[in-house]
């Protein structure tokens, strides 16, 4: 066995953020398995500058398979290549973001192979066997589930938004260049490709994130989340309760279904707290909460807990804020 392998998944002109968040997982969890930290990507030849970018930050080696025809993402073509990398390279652990791509690409890669592979990871730990213990909620995101591969490699797909991404630092290791001379004759099609662009989550890089859920019993309380979002210059999140009554989209769901933040300042209004919601903002810095409920899981687990009813303070803070900005609370602070 040998690698701690991330998936270096390319989007445009730099690989995917959850890349960079995957080498500051591996870069502590590495070392404890004796392990190198190695990203394996695809890709047409012109894209080895960018690929290097990785090594500044902790990838000590990069397996860089390269053929014109992989300029596009394609989950049998690509699967096919990375299952005989891995029966070659026997790495002992391959994460994939749980992106899209890598949602389709690796559950492929496992069932070529016949391995297990645990889906949405939220946390790692390494036990006293030195095996990877991949952490993801189960049983209605109730529990937080602990497992441990019996195969090899031990592959994951990560949420992305839940880790931080690694600092760059001094460039080390190296590219390994694995030039294909050909391709298997089903992948050679001719095709006419305009990508999309990728747009970003406003929730998954605001400093303060305003959230409601169902204690604020409706559509018109929750449309006030929006109106301090704007004051506190943050983005507005949901639970996945109020998404599918209609209250809000789904791209504001925070959680398992939806997306992970890392604001410096967190406000749920009226959030009991469900396992679903709250692994979606470990990151946060601040967490405070609104509830009428002291004994409500949020209210135990925030740094700031406000007993009360998240409808009236609401409006209330808003009023609040908008006099201090507006410079009516007689000293202007």
């Amino acid at each position: 066995m040998a690698g701690f392998w991330i998936y270096g998944e390319w989007a445009e002109d730099d690989f995917h953020p959850v890349v960079y968040e995957l080498l500051g997982v591996a870069r502590t969890l590495a070392p404890r398995l004796g392990q190198r930290v190695v990203v394996v990507t695809l890709g047409p030849e012109d894209r080895k500058t960018g690929v290097e970018k990785v090594l500044s930050y902790g990838a000590e080696e990069v397996l860089f398979l390269v053929h014109p025809e992989l300029d596009y993402f394609r989950d049998d073509l690509f699967g096919r290549l990375l299952g005989d990398m891995v029966r070659e390279r026997r790495p002992e652990v391959f994460l994939f973001g749980a992106t899209s791509e890598g949602q389709a690409l690796a559950p492929r890669i496992a069932g070529e192979l016949g391995l297990g592979l645990t889906a949405h990871c939220t946390a790692f730990e390494v036990d006293e066997e030195g095996r990877l213990v991949q952490i993801r909620p189960s049983f209605g995101e109730n529990i937080m589930a602990k497992i441990v591969s019996r195969t090899r490699p031990q592959m994951a797909t990560v949420r992305p938004g839940v880790f931080p991404k690694a600092e760059p630092g001094e460039p080390r290791g190296r590219v390994e260049e694995i030039k294909l001379a050909a391709l298997p004759p089903s992948a050679l099609v001719r095709r006419a490709v305009r990508p999309l662009p990728r747009v970003e989550n406003p929730l998954t890089r605001a400093r303060v994130v305003v959230a409601g859920g169902r204690g604020l019993q409706s559509k018109e309380n929750f449309a006030q989340l929006f109106e301090l979002a704007e004051l506190l210059s943050g983005a507005v999140g949901a639970t996945r309760p109020v998404c599918h009554l209609g209250w809000i989209s789904e791209e504001h769901m925070i959680g398992v279904s939806g997306v992970s933040v890392a604001p410096k300042l967190y406000l749920g209004f009226g959030i009991s707290g469900a396992l679903q919601h709250t692994v979606g903002i470990q990151g946060a810095e601040t967490v405070v909460a609104i509830n009428i409920d002291p004994e409500a899981p949020l209210m135990k687990q925030a740094d700031i807990a406000v007993v009360g009813d998240a409808r009236r303070i609401l409006p209330a803070l808003i009023r609040r804020i908008r006099e201090i900005k507006e410079g009516k609370n007689g000293s202007g602070s």
